[in-house]
């Protein structure tokens, strides 16, 4: 007899008192529901797995959206695919996003509703019948469509969601490639990009124009090298204002660390949010580099080349964030006036006429959006709660 999904994971005040390593406290239900999925999916060490993810994402907001899409992912695997969640590969995650736009029936309910029948004791919890991994929404006039039918954003979600689950086993070592990280970073799943309206960003064409101005200037004056640096650094590291002035002075070249994913990251404890940085390789090889081999400094190892970063164009210490909005302020205007002498029209609301140095952080965070996984952009974010990042940088898609 065929099984049906049922849910394994309850509320989040139900799921603290679960022991991440071992299966102590469960629901009876649950392991009984487990116990006789298809002995081929290994439907106990995948649960752990999964519950494990969940517990580093347990706290208020995260946890119902990642309970949502992490779960579906569980049922598929031991119901559907039969196998492990560490054997799937790229053409299985493409097996299962297919089965996510379309899922058959018995996978969808008409409304949302309780996971399971409140008791006094465990042993006499028991499920909703009625519950399913998937809702349909409801059409105009309180109709239930007759079809379930997913939506970009959702399936964007979804995809980024289950592109952080094997990121994670991936960063475990328990497994060896993580086979949704082309499909996520492809975007084949994302919903498109439309210009963003509702942030302080720069479009495409004005990030570009910027940075290869930028790139120019230095190129005519090597004086301007401290400059492209600086605001390269501001981008990529994502840093707001007060961050310049507390982190500049200790912002080095030695500081930047590659990582086994090809990233870099700030490898000094004085950071905070240590190894939560996931610095842009291009950062080091077109801007980093650019910089040492101007100065005649490629020859000094990186863990052994102090310079700052943000550093001053005369003089010792780093810049304050003062100087560093008037020299961006600066910027924008050669940005303007040579776009202008080439026959280009610079419209009065452009973002190189309005823009502050926060646009650098925002747009590079938005960027990242396009290609990273919802939680590695929330922890890049760094001084907002979960909830304010998934707003700015990932519900507006919807």
């Amino acid at each position: 007899m065929e099984l049906i999904p049922r849910p394994c994971f309850g509320t989040l005040q139900e799921f603290a008192f679960l022991k991440p390593e071992t299966l102590d406290g469960e629901l009876p239900i649950v392991m009984d529901f487990l116990n006789r999925c298809p002995v081929s999916s290994l439907p106990i060490k995948s649960y752990i797995l999964v519950k494990q993810f969940l517990t580093r994402h347990a706290e208020p907001t995260r946890y119902a959206n990642y309970r949502v899409y992490v779960e579906r992912l569980l049922l598929w695997c031991i119901l559907e695919a039969k196998k492990p969640l560490t054997d799937l590969s790229e053409a299985d995650v493409q097996g299962f996003m297919g089965f996510c736009a379309a899922p058959p029936d018995s996978w969808v309910a008409n409304s949302s509703g309780r996971r399971f029948t409140p008791a006094k004791l465990r042993s006499a919890v028991r499920f909703n019948p009625n519950w399913r991994p998937f809702c349909h929404n409801k059409a105009s006039g309180d109709e239930v469509s007759m079809a379930y039918v997913a939506g970009r954003g959702g399936l964007g979600m979804q995809m980024s969601v289950v592109a952080s689950f094997f990121q994670e086993l991936y960063c475990d070592d328990l497994i060896t490639i993580n086979p949704a990280q082309r499909l996520h970073a492809a975007g084949f799943y994302a919903q498109s990009l439309p210009a963003h309206t509702g942030a302080n960003i720069f479009n495409d064409e004005e990030f570009a124009a910027l940075m290869l101005t930028l790139q120019d200037m230095a190129d005519q004056n090597i004086k301007y090298e401290r400059t492209l640096l600086m605001l390269a650094t501001v981008y990529y590291l994502r840093l707001q204002s007060s961050e310049i002035d507390s982190l500049g002075g200790d912002l080095t070249i030695s500081a930047l660390g590659l990582m086994r994913d090809g990233t870099y990251d700030l490898v000094e404890d004085k950071f905070p949010g240590r190894w939560a940085w996931k610095i842009h390789p291009e950062f080091v090889t077109t801007y980093v580099n650019r910089y040492r081999q101007r100065l005649g400094r490629q020859f000094i190892p990186y863990e052994r080349d102090q310079t700052l970063l943000l550093g001053k164009v005369r003089g010792n210490g780093s810049i304050c964030s003062g100087q560093a909005r008037l020299i961006f302020r600066a910027v924008c205007r050669t940005v303007i006036e040579r776009l202008t002498s080439s026959g280009y029209v610079v419209s009065p609301n452009s973002a190189l006429r309005t823009a502050s140095l926060l646009w650098l952080r925002e747009t590079s965070l938005h960027h990242a959006a396009r290609t990273m996984g919802m939680d590695e952009v929330i922890r890049l974010v760094r001084k907002s709660n979960a909830e304010t990042a998934f707003q700015r940088y990932f519900a507006w898609r919807d």
